[in-house]
């Protein structure tokens, strides 16, 4: 829909009747949809921002419009495609080297200030090379960051998911092997120390590391990696570490996953998680932390939301999705996909009533 077609329906939409109420909305809105939320990758095809804000809005009763422009304006939190490649692009250099360095320093007993000549150590390189790196979903964007790390991330390195087959771990072994041996490290059955495990978000943690009261048993991504490496044909069980890092994260997530994943690997004697968030969210951006008396009344409106949403992947999180899973109440978009810790008038689908103004493609397809 042309800029100005959509412009006219979103002012009919909230009655707007003079200039200076058009003035003071629609700029700000149309330099934000032109610089980020236009861009989003969920639209169907040809639909544009304030076309899509004016249709969501028309969802509610007229006398709740405000409160849902004013949502939109002042807490959707909105990671462009450009900002989340950003976090890509650092993760390597300010996130993953500066922990080698960390540790050869730690080992080899060099004042952490003398970077250059803790650069040049051969465990250093030794480091490098035995690190592995494995998506936790399709938003991990491995090949970004291998691309990011200026060739020091090789292909036999970094894979796209966190369950290894038989032939891709033995593969990558053979791999390492390779890579040392040029490298003038020379020893048997060379296995990884350093164990990266990537994702784009988490709003709960609860993916990643959870336990089920009923069934008595730890659940999760971390769980069945933890498992995975200790059969010890991929990693040196005897010395190694693992790492989450998370681009974005919020605080509630990285508590649970923090305080999970002690309880987990502290209970079968593994080595601790370590968790590692480039851009952590904190706790007051959720919706339900000092929300105005009119944001409040919108949000626990049942006719909006759709009973549907809530199916057995929400259900894990312990409430509906009204305010998202796990109740996170987040206002958060990202350019790719809404993700469903958002509050549901963000990511509802498109065939749902009300459907969201962002609305979300779930990774999991209900029979």
């Amino acid at each position: 829909m042309h800029d100005q077609t959509a412009e006219q329906l979103l002012a009919k939409v909230m009655g707007w009747q003079e200039v200076d109420d058009v003035q003071k909305h629609l700029p700000p809105l149309q330099l934000l949809a032109n610089y980020k939320y236009d861009h989003y990758q969920r639209f169907g095809p040809g639909r544009r921002f304030v076309e899509s804000l004016a249709l969501w809005l028309h969802q509610f009763s007229p006398e709740d419009r405000e409160a849902a422009l004013r949502l939109v304006r002042e807490k959707l939190i909105y990671f462009s495609e450009a900002e989340l490649t950003h976090l890509v692009r650092t993760a390597y250099p300010d996130c993953i080297v500066q922990e080698r360095v960390r540790l050869v320093a730690e080992e080899e007993d060099i004042p952490a200030h003398r970077v250059g000549e803790i650069c040049r150590h051969r465990r250093f390189k030794e480091l490098q090379l035995k690190s592995l790196y494995l998506g936790l979903s399709d938003g991990a964007r491995t090949s970004e960051l291998r691309r990011a790390s200026s060739s020091e991330i090789s292909n036999e390195q970094i894979w796209q998911a966190y369950e290894l087959g038989e032939d891709k771990a033995d593969e990558m072994l053979s791999e390492l092997e390779k890579s040392l041996r040029q490298a003038d490290f020379n020893m048997e059955k060379p296995r990884f120390n350093l164990i990266w495990l990537l994702d784009d978000f988490s709003g709960s943690g609860n993916t990643y590391i959870r336990y089920d009261a009923e069934a008595k048993k730890f659940k999760g991504k971390i769980k069945k990696v933890f498992e995975r490496l200790h059969r010890g044909d991929l990693m040196d069980v005897q010395h190694y570490d693992v790492f989450l890092l998370l681009y974005a994260a919020t605080r509630q997530a990285i508590d649970h996953i923090e305080f999970w994943s002690e309880r987990f690997t502290s209970e079968n004697g593994y080595k601790p998680l370590q968790v590692k968030v480039l851009c952590p969210i904190s706790k007051d951006v959720a919706l339900t932390h000092r929300p105005s008396a009119d944001l409040r009344a919108f949000l626990s409106k049942p006719k909006y939301y759709d009973s549907r949403a809530t199916d057995k992947h929400i259900e894990v999180g312990g409430t509906d999705g009204r305010l998202g899973f796990a109740a996170c109440a987040l206002p958060l978009v990202l350019s790719h996909n809404t993700p469903n810790n958002s509050i549901y008038l963000l990511w509802g689908p498109a065939s749902f009533q009300p459907f969201g103004l962002f609305p979300r493609v779930s990774r999991h397809r209900e029979f």
